[in-house]
């Protein structure tokens, strides 16, 4: 995004950003920054409370009053990262082969319930939010595990997404089943713990196992493009910091 905002600006838009990372932010120099040190993926802060929300808007946009820049500001709060990560990264111990995996028929099942049994849920948070992150891959809920689940079976179905090859697609999907998962409990139970949702769909739920079962697939797989797209912690929320996995090429992050 750094890059990006050059190129905006070289075209006659003002830009701001803010910024998790303050090394990339020094290192290519945007026009306007603000670093949060914030954990990953909290860019406004805590869910669900708008006031603090503003609070970093009107900090961002303060920042088209400087005269010249580059300009990197420090927003003055800081939410504490929990055991020096940046967000839930899954357990190293908690990793599969394909000789660890079932029926995956039978695990689809108890997925299509689970899922089921949160849609009142769901749909009650969409109602009082007025809007979804679900839905970037264009494939009804009800779609998300069995299209999942095909990959698991070496099978490799028809992309949702007009324009979108099956394994992009794939990505989408994982993100959409999680994002389904994460926005009910968010909403039901008053959940704003990055590491207790995590442990709760990854360890816990039998939708994060199916998924665990696609990254063992992918990472035996001849297929480069799926091996990558777990490799690159595109899938899972692994953190390989004592050696790759695998099967992987040990890219990590």
């Amino acid at each position: 995004m750094s890059g990006l905002a050059h190129y905006f600006e070289a075209e006659g838009f003002a830009t701001v950003l803010v910024g998790f990372v303050r090394e990339h932010i020094e290192l290519v120099k945007p026009p306007r920054a603000l670093w949060l040190n914030f954990p990953m993926g909290r860019p406004m802060g805590k869910p669900n409370d708008p006031e603090y929300q503003l609070k970093v808007i009107r900090a961002a946009f303060e920042l088209f009053d400087a005269p010249s820049g580059p300009v990197l500001e420090d927003f003055p709060d800081v939410i504490p990262v929990k055991g020096g990560r940046m967000g839930y990264a899954l357990p190293p111990g908690l990793v599969y082969s394909t000789d660890d995996i079932g029926d995956v028929d039978a695990l689809l099942a108890e997925v299509q319930a689970e899922v089921e049994e949160l849609r009142p849920a769901y749909e009650a948070a969409v109602a009082a939010r007025g809007r979804t992150t679900v839905g970037a891959s264009e494939l009804e809920i009800a779609g998300l595990a069995p299209y999942i689940a095909a990959f698991v079976k070496g099978e490799r179905p028809r992309s949702p997404r007009k324009g979108l090859s099956p394994i992009p697609a794939l990505k989408l999907v994982a993100e959409d089943l999680q994002a389904y998962y994460t926005e009910t409990r968010t909403h039901r139970d008053g959940i704003d713990d990055f590491e207790l949702l995590g442990k709760w769909f990854w360890e816990e739920s039998k939708a994060g196992l199916l998924l665990l079962w696609l990254e063992a697939v992918a990472l035996e797989s001849e297929d480069r493009v799926l091996r990558q797209v777990v490799d690159m912690s595109l899938i899972t929320p692994r953190f390989w910091s004592e050696g790759p996995l695998p099967g992987s090429s040990g890219s990590g992050w």
